[in-house]
């Protein structure tokens, strides 16, 4: 195997006090805050680059324009849909009421705010709603699921995540094809309430760091998070080969996608594969590891074909059966086939290829579907490699 460098689009932001500090000092943001008010900042269980400074900053500046914050998860039926276990998934982000010096309400008790234009039922926090304004942080990005102008991002935390486990359920029995349709419609109720006075919307590079921080008033977010959206795809990583025999990935998590692994990068959603899918073409995808941060919570782990028995051992079954009959699908809860190791896991999987020549497979090994700066090829890619433009051969 031979290790490689990609680079990317390395727009970052380098002082994310700051750069938080003069979005909420900005004029038309600084006139949401007003002394006294008792803000739910919502905070949801995907990994985001930094997202325990980026809380604590939003924290801090709201406390320093004399409003009292607390926290609420926003994170639809994750933590196996009990407030204790959305309590854990915070923790391990680094968000406690110790870290963030302010309460956390972790309740999973939801209200009805009506309906949806299309006559769907938009639950919500009821924690949330009984603050005096809400402010959602969340990263904005392609959806693993779907593809519209509004995918993964503040729209889909109003209306999935802060639905809690009721609002989540009654969305995705919806299907996952109508989301382009019925977040931004879930989330227009949601809007109407008055409740939502700006959001902060974070964009990452392609190397998992912060790039874009933009604060949004309420009125202009389903026309801003489009825009955005478009940025975060621009700077998006991909792998860069035509075809690949076999995909090692060594991490699986909800750190690291809604999917363990994002479709956007592999082609493969749980229910199906992604239609008209501009990356490789993967014969066979390996997962070795299920990350801590998942917390057992396996969901998408159909979307591969073969696992090791470690990755297995870690699987919580009644969390991820929860997370996978929560969004409507079943399939997404089944276990590929268990090796006993990783030398195993791939010579099962050279196996399975079809019309190659065993001796001379199209590997990659990855860290994980976020980390593709760096990454691991077979000796039969490196003449395409050393012909790709942004690809430098390092060992």
């Amino acid at each position: 195997m031979i290790q490689v460098r990609q680079t990317f689009d390395a727009t970052r932001i380098y002082d994310l006090p700051k750069a938080i500090r003069d979005e909420l000092s900005a004029p038309g943001i600084r006139s949401c805050i007003r002394p006294g008010d008792r803000v739910a900042v919502c905070v949801g269980s995907r990994g985001i680059h930094k997202i325990d400074e980026i809380v604590l900053s939003v924290l801090e500046n709201l406390h320093r324009f004399g409003a009292s914050p607390f926290l609420v998860p926003a994170m639809g039926s994750h933590g196996g849909a009990t407030g204790a276990g959305q309590r854990k998934v915070l923790a391990s982000y680094g968000i406690t009421e110790k870290t963030m010096g302010v309460p956390i309400r972790a309740s999973m008790e939801t209200v009805c705010l009506g309906n949806s234009a299309s006559g769907i039922p938009v639950y919500f926090s009821k924690e949330a709603y009984e603050a005096d304004w809400i402010l959602p942080i969340n990263r904005v990005k392609a959806h693993t699921d779907f593809s519209g102008p509004i995918e993964s991002g503040l729209m889909k935390m109003l209306t999935i995540g802060l639905g809690k486990e009721k609002g989540c359920s009654t969305l995705h029995r919806c299907g996952t094809n109508r989301f382009a349709q019925i977040i931004p419609e879930a989330a227009q109720t949601v809007l109407a309430t008055g409740k939502v006075r700006f959001g902060l919307a974070l964009v990452e590079n392609g190397y998992e760091q912060t790039a874009i921080v933009r604060a949004i008033r309420g009125e202009a977010l389903l026309q801003e998070e489009p825009l955005l959206l478009q940025r975060a795809k621009a700077m998006m990583p991909r792998l860069p080969f035509s075809h690949i025999d076999v995909l090692v990935v060594e991490e699986f998590g909800k750190d690291i996608s809604g999917s363990g692994m994002d479709p956007n990068i592999t082609g493969r959603r749980s229910a199906e594969r992604i239609a008209g899918f501009q990356g490789p073409d993967i014969q066979q995808i390996v997962v070795l590891r299920l990350t801590e941060p998942s917390h057992g919570n396996a969901i998408a782990i159909n979307a591969a074909d073969f696992i090791t028995r470690a990755f297995f051992e870690k699987i919580d079954l009644p969390a991820t059966y929860k997370n996978s009959l929560a969004c409507c699908n079943p399939a997404s809860g089944k276990i590929p086939v268990i090796a006993q190791d990783e030398e195993e896991a791939v010579a099962f999987a050279i196996s399975c290829c079809r019309g190659i020549d065993p001796k001379a497979p199209r590997i990659v090994r990855i860290r994980n579907t976020l980390a593709l700066d760096q990454f691991w090829i077979s000796e039969s890619l490196l003449e395409e490699a050393q012909s790709l433009a942004g690809i430098e051969v390092l060992a």
